[in-house]
């Protein structure tokens, strides 16, 4: 497992995932490129996060953070440097499925065991015992104290002997500092996104997995995914065993067991569930030339799709259904159904948007038909109600999709923008506004008055980036305040987090000048799976909205 780099972290594993085309990291790194042979956070630099809130399945809400630039690089050399140590520390859990590795390729820095391989794993490991205890841990990523990142690689005694941050023995101490400048200095929580939160995540996890093994006993059968646990036990006594035992570990490490989501199960249980390959047949069956058995009326297809995703709570399935249509490419002869289809998912379940934009957006490049009118109707509908509810992921595809469109946005639907999105979103408006598809002449003031209440490192750098990038932030005050070298890197650089022109990542996948026979690329995102059923990987810092 080879290290990875700070570069790769920069382009591949500093924003989150599933974030329009347009949107990219990789344009930073040649202002840090010829930093790479030490770091840049002092006691003096202080950042904030910015929040960036985006959809999950079952009408929830999902939040990431992205840290200051400056400070995630700290954070990758970190990695980098130390890469030897830290991989042998996380392989020492002989359950966990998330140890990060480091492709070579592929659309991440960091990866871990797919959610799609799970089902198969869990059977493998647990198949022996008759009862599963099913757990994870309470809100795990804003939970983390900071401090309990050099305590699970230097251990806690050595830890709090030597709290020094520039500490050559106890050198986990850097990556603390690195996550506490980066948000404030606050000890509590690291940001959901970036794949640096990934490690430190599987670092800690992995020392809690030790002491569990060494207070439930090594022969103890276990698999972990992130924070994810599947324990196996051939009574109910034996797998409240395990719960005593994993919550004590968890104790040792400031965290502790999410109650609401803790049960002891049957083992066939937790083995997955039918319905992805059922909903596959049957629109294979109503849409496609090869189909199982007699022809199933497409509309009543589509309306059971619906129907069971309402029952259910769950809005993976219509992300599911979509994909399945794009890998069976079924929207040629079927489009004046399945576009309205694409169309009503949009409104009703907003959390499958970014796939019908995807969908209209490379029907628009490869020059097929769509209805310019209903799409330009959608994409405000979402936009507005999402603007309204501060709903940043749905709010920047729907932006995205009316660039692709052509579509000024209207004065109503820029300012609930300004007033309730966040700083990522704002930053694809100001180029929306400078290259003309906007409707508001006074946006760029209201953009400045927002940038105004952040300095050049605080909760909204990727607008001040912005603006700057594009020559309108004549009065953002952060652009004329000194602050730190670290978080001044990128002053007057000219950088951008958004590629005006990108196309899909489906264009980027095709070889020679062939269109892209599909809409949606192979890879979108390790936290939204559409799939199979969703196991709250990653869900400790959602709520209901």
């Amino acid at each position: 497992m080879t290290a990875p780099s700070p570069e790769r972290m920069i382009k591949q594993g500093f924003l989150p995932e599933n974030l329009p085309p347009a949107i990219s990291s990789v344009a930073l790194w040649p202002f840090f490129q010829d930093h790479a042979g030490g770091y840049l956070t002092t006691q003096k630099a202080t950042g904030a996060l910015s929040p960036y809130n985006a959809s999950k399945r079952g009408n929830q809400r999902r939040l990431f953070s992205l840290p200051h630039p400056s400070f995630f690089f700290d954070q990758s050399l970190f990695f980098e440097r130390n890469w030897d140590v830290l991989k042998t520390l996380m392989e020492t859990s002989p359950g966990s499925l998330s140890v990060p590795q480091s492709p070579v390729g592929g659309p991440r820095a960091l990866r871990i065991t797919p959610h799609s391989e799970l089902p198969k794993l869990r059977l493998k490991a647990l198949s022996r015992f008759k009862f599963c205890l099913v757990t994870d841990v309470a809100r795990f990523f804003p939970s983390v104290y900071t401090h309990s990142i050099p305590w699970a690689i230097n251990g806690k005694t050595e830890s709090k002997k030597d709290p020094k941050y520039n500490s050559a023995e106890v050198f986990g101490n850097r990556l603390d500092f690195a996550f506490r400048q980066a948000q404030d200095r606050q000890t509590v929580g690291i940001p959901v996104g970036p794949d640096t939160s990934r490690a430190t995540s599987e670092l800690i996890l992995s020392a809690v997995d030790r002491k569990f093994l060494e207070k439930s006993g090594k022969k103890t059968v276990y698999l972990r995914h992130v924070d994810d646990y599947w324990i196996g036990g051939n009574s109910i006594d034996e797998c409240e065993r395990h719960l005593r035992d994993l919550r004590a570990s968890l104790k040792e490490y400031e965290l502790d067991i999410n109650e609401l989501k803790t049960k002891i199960v049957p083992t066939n249980h937790v083995f997955g569930d039918s319905w992805p390959s059922e909903f596959e047949e049957e629109l294979v069956s109503a849409f496609g030339d090869a189909h199982f058995g007699r022809r199933r009326d497409p509309v009543a297809v589509l309306g059971k799709i619906i129907d069971t995703s309402i029952r259910e709570n769950d809005d993976g399935m219509i992300k599911h259904a979509i994909r399945k249509l794009d890998e069976h490419r079924l929207w040629g002869r079927n489009w004046e159904i399945l576009e309205h289809f694409l169309a009503q998912n949009a409104v009703q379940f907003t959390h499958s948007f970014d796939y019908s934009a995807r969908v209209v957006a490379w029907r628009i490049r490869i020059d097929a038909s769509f209805d310019s009118r209903l799409w330009s109707d959608v994409a405000q509908s979402v936009a507005m109600q999402g603007s309204g509810l501060g709903r940043d992921s749905e709010v920047l595809w729907a932006l995205w999709l009316l660039k692709e469109l052509k579509v000024k946005i209207p004065k109503r639907i820029s300012d609930l923008i300004v007033r309730n999105n966040n700083s990522l979103v704002l930053g694809y408006l100001a180029h929306l506004y400078a290259n003309g598809l906007t409707r508001d002449g006074d946006l760029r003031d209201k953009l400045e008055n927002v940038a105004n209440t952040s300095k050049i490192s605080g909760v909204h750098w990727p607008l001040i980036l912005e603006m700057e990038h594009l020559e309108i932030g004549r009065r953002i005050d952060a652009l004329r305040q000194e602050d730190s070298p670290a978080t001044t890197i990128l002053k007057g650089t000219g950088a951008s987090l958004v590629d005006w022109d990108a196309a899909p990542k489906v264009f980027e996948e095709e070889e020679g000048n062939d269109a892209p026979l599909h809409a949606i690329e192979d890879y979108t995102s390790d936290y939204d799976f559409d799939d199979e059923d969703d196991e709250d990987d990653f869900d400790d810092e959602d709520d209901p909205f």
